[in-house]
Order: C-alpha cells, then structure tokens, then sequence
C-alpha cells in the first residue's frame, strides 16, 4: 500500500466479524476511517465440530454487510480471514462458498501460527515491548506469543477462547465452583511450561471488554483502552464477580456491552493466564489481528516499526494536517533549549522526549480552529491514537501542548495517574516549548542561527534572522515572566539581521 491507498480487512472470528477500513498514511502508520462489528458467533454450539445454521446464517450476513461497507470506499485491497471456528469446522467451505458467490470475497483460513503472527504484529507495533508475552484471546482460542527484543520467537494456541471455555467447562448459569476449577486446570494444563513473563500484554475483543469493566470500577479519568493497565488483583477479583452471577445479572454490570454470555469464561481464563506467568500487570492493547494484517500490506519488507512512538506520533501529526518537516525547526530549538538548561532544572531524558514529541504535535489541533487549537490539541493527544506511550506519558503530552503559549498546567484530575514532580516538570517543559514556538513565530521560520547561553541566572538568546525578528521577539516578550517563573531564570533576546 502507499499513502493515500484504502486498505480493508474483515477478521470472520469464533465470536465477533469484524471490518476495519483504513488509509495509508505513509509506512509509518494509517488512519481508521470506518470500523464495524457483527456478533457473528460462528463458534457457538460446535461441539459437534459443525457450524450450526444459525452461525452459518449469522457469518453470512455479517460478510454481505461488512463487503457492502467496505466497497464503498473502492480500497486498493480486501483482505477477509478467519480464525479458529473456521478452522476447526468441518463445513466451513458451505460457509467459504456462500460468501464467495454472495460477495465475490474470498475467505483464508489462518493457521494458528499465521493468526499468532498477524496478532503479533498488531501488538508490537503499537506498543514498545521488548521482551515478554503477548496474549491473543478470542472466541475460540488464545495465542500465547513469546517476545524477544521485539521479535516473535515462539507462540502457543489452545481452544480456550472465550466461547469455547464457556460452553464446554462452564455448563451451569452461573457456573459451579467445579466447574471453574476444572477451567482453570484446563488452562494450566495447556500451558504447561509457560515462562515467567516480565511484561504481559493483551489483545482481543474480550480483554479490551473486561478492561471497560475496570474502567467504569476505577472511575479512570481517559477514555483510551489502549495501553491501559490491568492489575492482576482487580482481574481475579471480576473473574470471582462474574462466575457468581447468572448472564442476566452480567448484562447490568457497567461496561459489559454485548459479552455477558461468555465474559466470566474469559476473565477466569485472562486470570488463570496472569498467575501462570506470575504477571502483576497485563497492559492492554488496543490493536490486534486485523491491524497486523494491515501493517504487512504497508511495510511488506520490514513490518516491525523500528520506533513506535515517532512513526505513532509522524502519523497523528500526519492525519491532522501537520507537515512534520515544517516543524522540525520548532522542535529542534525546544530540545537545545533543553539541553541548556535540564541540569539546572533537574530534567531529565525523559522528560527530554515528552517535549520532542509534544513540538511534533504542537499545532495537531489548528485545522479544527485556530483560535482553540491548543485545546483540540489537547483532545486529539488524550483521545487520538498514539501508541507506544503510557497514560501518564500521554496525559502529560496533552497538558504541555495544551499550556505551551500561557497559563498553568492543571492536573489535578489525572493526579492518579501521575507521580510527584510530574506537574512541574510539565510546566516547565510547557515553557521550553512556548519559548521554541516563539523563536519561530512565522512559518516559515526566518531564523537561521540561534545563540543560546546561560550567565548570571539569565538565558540569553540572540537570534540571527532574515529580518529584524520583530514578530519572535514580541512572542518571547510574551513568555518571559512564565519562563522566570518556573526556572528562576531571567530571560533575555535580542535579534540580529543574518
């Protein structure tokens, strides 16, 4: 694919069909531009190892929808897979040839190597994990991936999905003590041998619903899923919540949307998963399966993202209109600013990348409106798909865009997320950015030299321009009193004519 190119994909899963239809940004990221789901359920009620009607029935029309959307957009490629139900179902092809004569589509059934492989690269190039595992869990199965410095070395499948745990160990509505006992050793017993995992992450429809769950428990202040951090503790406690309790009572439950039927199945499952790999924290991702199949269309000869959070953060600024290369001279002066004055303020490398990427992103929010557009930067950055970076990491990119050119940085809604020192390290970065932008008033910049030096508690810039910089030294004007204020330092510019 190349930029500008439409790409979908339909992932014909044991429990839910879903499409993704997205465009090329570059071979550093797209953008989704529609998205639907189907409760298909083609795993329901294959004991017998057959599709039932009703599934047949249910995968079919969720292909005739799911085809119609996805023509609309005329994209370069449809890609339609399908996952355990289909692999194990002996009449799977009745299903194959329905579609391919109703939509012209035709259907691949992954292997559950081919299936782990695709989840894996959803996952890792939406996250920065190095080493660890990664684990996939769907209606039929889950895939347990090994991870070594970025790399996919290994991958386990068991029919432990959530569908197929649920129908086949949890019989009884709510399901008896037994009952959950003999999942869990199901589990155990599956993965036998599973290394101690350093990192735990996980994708799949239903991991991503049990962390919604957590959500609304938590009163968590972001609406991101993404990257959100489920502790072990909280996921055996719902895991004992839900088993306790009949599927009408489950459906009540905040944040259960349409899996009351097979929910508890898959948090005794994510739990038992968790105690193997003596897992504190499972970080939840918000790509998978079908993302994965879309990065090898995009990066066919190297599908792993060398850095995540730059390509993530190319694509944002990309999606938003923003001309990554004209906001190099931006950037670049907030970090030597940085560089100058970190020791004296007590920075630090990471606060250093916060405010490489924050200039990255600085004007995401100006072709909404100029004149809120640090606010709708603000937004994007908090609710936008940024990957590689943790809540407290985005919810501090947000509040230095936000408070770049004025004002204080409040964060006293997020104080849950944050460690002490992190408002003021973002007040300062905060400054360091508005003093860059000042600099570079125009666009584009007029400013070809940039002296800076610390002396007596004042740093001083001298810029050299095309001009006599009068726009950049009223900015900077602008920003003296906030900046003394949170460096206890004067600051002071003058301009000569390059």
């Amino acid at each position: 694919m190349n930029a500008g190119d439409i790409g979908a994909v339909i992932d014909l899963g044991s429990n839910s069909a879903r499409l993704l239809v997205a465009r090329a940004l570059g071979p550093f990221g797209f953008e989704v531009i529609d998205e639907e789901r189907f409760d298909a359920r083609l795993g329901e009620g294959q004991a017998d190892g057959l599709l039932s009607a009703p599934a047949l029935q249910r995968g079919l029309d969720a292909m005739r929808t799911m085809a119609a959307i996805a023509a609309t957009y005329r994209p370069a490629a449809i890609t339609v897979v399908g996952t355990e139900a289909l692999r194990n179902a002996t009449n799977a092809n009745m299903l194959l040839a329905a579609v391919a004569a109703e939509t012209g589509l035709d259907v691949t059934v992954l292997s559950a190597p081919e299936e782990a492989a695709a989840s894996f690269l959803g996952v890792i190039n939406s996250t920065t994990l190095s080493d660890g595992e990664v684990l996939d869990l769907g209606g039929g199965s889950i895939e347990v991936m090994s991870v070594r410095n970025r790399a996919l070395v290994a991958a386990r499948s068991a029919p432990l999905g959530a569908i197929y745990a649920r129908e086949r160990y949890l019989t009884s509505d709510p399901p008896t003590s037994r009952q959950v006992h003999a999942l869990r050793k199901a589990v155990r017993q599956q993965l036998d041998g599973l290394d101690p995992a350093p990192s735990l992450v996980g994708t799949g429809g239903a991991i991503r619903n049990l962390a919604r769950i957590v959500r609304q428990t938590r009163h968590y202040p972001l609406r991101r899923i993404h990257g959100m951090v489920l502790r072990h503790a909280e996921v055996h406690r719902l895991a004992r919540q839900l088993s306790r309790i009949p599927e009408d009572q489950r459906r009540k439950v905040p944040g259960i949307g349409a899996r009351a039927a097979t929910i508890h199945a898959a948090a005794i499952v994510v739990d038992e998963v968790m105690h193997i790999a003596v897992a504190d924290d499972l970080v939840v991702a918000g790509q998978g399966l079908r993302e994965g199949l879309l990065w090898r269309h995009l990066r066919a000869a190297a599908p792993v993202l060398p850095d995540v959070r730059s390509a993530s953060a190319q694509a944002l600024a990309s999606a938003n209109g923003v001309d990554f290369a004209a906001a190099r001279p931006v950037y670049a002066t907030a970090l030597r600013l940085f560089d100058t004055i970190a020791d004296l303020a007590g920075l630090t490398a990471a606060d250093r990348d916060l405010l490489q990427t924050s200039a990255q992103l600085s004007q995401i929010g100006t072709h909404i409106d100029y004149y809120d557009r640090e606010r709708h930067a603000e937004y994007m950055v908090l609710s936008g798909d940024l990957h590689g970076f943790t809540h407290r990491e985005v919810v501090l990119l947000a509040a230095i865009i936000r408070w770049s050119e004025s004002g204080t940085v409040p964060l006293g809604l997020y104080r849950d997320l944050l460690t002490p020192g992190d408002a003021e390290h973002a007040a300062m970065l905060a400054c360091v950015l508005g003093v860059a932008q000042a600099v570079h008033r125009r666009t584009p910049s007029t400013v070809v030299q940039l002296d800076v030096q610390v002396k007596r508690r004042v740093l001083r810039l001298t810029i050299h321009a095309r001009d006599a910089a009068l726009p950049e030294l009223a900015a900077l004007a602008r920003q003296q009193a906030r900046f003394s204020a949170a460096f206890h330092l004067d600051l002071q510019a003058r301009a000569l004519k390059a």
